[in-house]
């Protein structure tokens, strides 16, 4: 009885490997994927999950799981190996940025014109533009006084006694200056409300559709042509480690926020409200995959790694190994 077991798994097991020679295997997958497509189309999504379960995944397979060490590590290496491919002395900016691209974000800009303006507004609203711009006035009419105004221009030698003058002064009233300079300051910061405003009704104005486009051409002008080892030249593999750690850094502290996980559980339940009660082959036309797509794409990446296993006798291995506890068990021993 246990001889003809053995003959029955022998067969049952070339069976199984003739099924991966000699394009069998590819008419199997063909047929296993037409069958899979067939079966979507009577099948729905609520049928097959649920909005709790995927949010469970995310939670356990992307805010839980801990990212290993070696995949920043690999990130680092790989990307110090992008600063320092030989290809960037052979590549321009606008061998992998089309110029169509570039005016198409240009194009979105222009049309921005709520957001450019409020940009303008909350920067040279805050504190530290208008302390910027403060000490720049100061120094600029502290500087015109002394050396540029028109009188010390006109007249050789008057620059130079306004400046030993103001040596002098600093010795017979040495608080006399620092009184003046305190004016003068005072002044500006009074009036900085003033030159704050007709900055922003400037740059508002000033950076309409015609001069942002110029803007833009100029730049794409002044870096398209530029190699691309140029550009990398500004940033060291130092400084894209340490890009890297930030946000490595980040997204370990983003996935475990309230935000994120409102974020996520808010697109899975809206995602199952759009398409928990179509059938599954709506949704993969939806989202573009087909059976011929499925079908090439396991003749592309899987055959060569079946070719691999049955020449190596793994796949022979893997099918005895399944199918021995059934061949040899007791109660198919009886029934022979």
């Amino acid at each position: 009885m246990k001889d003809l077991a053995k003959k029955l798994l022998e067969a049952h097991i070339e069976h199984e490997l003739n099924r991966f020679k000699e394009g069998a295997f590819l008419q199997s997958t063909d047929e296993e994927v037409a069958a899979a497509i067939e079966w979507s189309k009577k099948v729905k999504l609520k049928d097959v999950m649920t909005p709790e379960q995927i949010v469970d995944l995310i939670d356990r397979k992307v805010v839980e799981l801990p990212i290993p060490g070696g995949v920043t590590e690999l990130v680092g290496e790989m990307s110090r190996k992008v600063l320092n491919s030989k290809h960037n002395s052979n590549s321009t900016l606008k061998d992998i940025f089309a110029r169509k691209q570039f005016d198409d974000i240009v194009d979105k800009i222009v049309s921005l014109k709520n957001v450019r303006n409020d940009l303008i507004h909350r920067f040279l609203s805050s504190p530290a533009y208008s302390k910027l711009i403060s000490n720049v006035l100061y120094d600029g009419i502290k500087e015109y006084l002394l050396t540029e105004n028109v009188f010390a221009q006109k007249v050789p030698g008057v620059s130079f006694f306004i400046k030993m003058g103001k040596d002098l002064v600093n010795k017979t009233m040495p608080k006399l200056e620092e009184s003046i300079e305190n004016r003068l300051k005072e002044y500006t910061e009074q009036n900085i409300g003033k030159t704050v405003q007709y900055s922003e009704k400037f740059l508002s104005e000033f950076l309409d559709e015609t001069h942002i486009a110029d803007i833009a051409d100029e730049i794409w002008e002044s870096i398209a042509n530029v190699q691309l080892s140029q550009h990398f030249k500004t940033i060291d593999s130092n400084d894209m480690e340490d890009f890297i750690i930030i946000g490595y850094e980040f997204w370990l502290h983003f996935r475990k926020t309230k935000y994120f996980k409102e974020i996520y559980k808010e697109l899975v339940y809206y995602f199952f409200e759009k398409y928990g009660d179509k059938n599954l082959d709506i949704i993969l036309e939806d989202i573009g995959i087909t059976k011929e797509m499925v079908v090439n794409e396991v003749r592309e990446l899987v055959s060569p790694i079946i070719e691999k296993a049955i020449s190596l006798g793994y796949l022979e291995e893997r099918i005895r190994n399944r199918l021995e506890s059934f061949y040899l068990s007791e109660k198919t021993l009886s029934m022979i």
